[in-house]
């Protein structure tokens, strides 16, 4: 039973650290930025030049040779280069906890061989995980500008990613473009979730 609780614990970590792989796409950029509704520049940048930038600052967080990149590009300053350096540190941890672990995670999972502990297992781990899915998705109507500030602040230095509204991150990432990514992971992450929901039910009741 530790082992169930274990791995139902660790579940919801797993699976958000997922869901922000699966963000962090080119294909997840364009869909904003053609989907998203964003605000036009307010310095007259087409669509065709934020959308390439954007995409930069994707790469710039993925790897070393897209951060050389976008610091060679010299269209930003010092203190929105150490932000994305932060992001790309951060995301690292990221990634390898989800490479690393997620194949753990399974092994041990199957290694249960019992559909009832299978079936509690993913049941509980995706009880927890759509009630956190659900918290953001709330408070990210209720009021947005707060729950990115409190994450920034929390993984960030305060004063390290506060930006100029004429600095290039706040022109091709506005406000719009992450309150979008957010409601619509969430919205992705709960329907994937409520999969495994399902899933872990029918286990556990075939098995009783």
């Amino acid at each position: 039973m530790k082992r169930v609780i274990l791995l139902s614990l660790f579940f919801p970590f797993l699976f958000v650290f997922l869901c922000v792989r699966l963000a962090f796409t080119e294909f997840f950029v364009e869909l904003n930025y053609r989907f998203g509704n964003l605000p036009p520049d307010r310095w007259g940048m087409s669509y065709e030049e934020r959308l390439s930038i954007a995409k930069l600052g994707l790469r710039s967080v993925l790897s070393d040779e897209g951060l050389q990149e976008f610091i060679n590009s010299g269209l930003f300053r010092e203190k929105e280069i150490k932000h994305m350096q932060d992001v790309k540190k951060l995301l690292s941890v990221i990634f390898k906890a989800l490479y690393l672990g997620g194949p753990l995670w399974l092994i041990f999972f199957f290694s249960l061989k019992d559909k009832r502990k299978m079936g509690l297992t993913l049941l509980l781990g995706a009880t927890l995980t759509e009630i956190l899915v659900i918290f953001v998705l709330i408070f990210s109507l209720l009021n947005y500008n707060l729950l990115f500030e409190a994450f920034h602040n929390f993984f960030f230095d305060p004063y390290s990613w506060r930006f100029f509204d004429q600095d290039m991150l706040l022109r091709v990432y506005p406000m719009k473009f992450w309150y979008n990514a957010t409601l619509w992971v969430g919205v992705f992450a709960f329907i994937l979730n409520s999969f495994f929901q399902a899933l872990g039910f029918i286990l556990w009741r075939s098995a009783s």
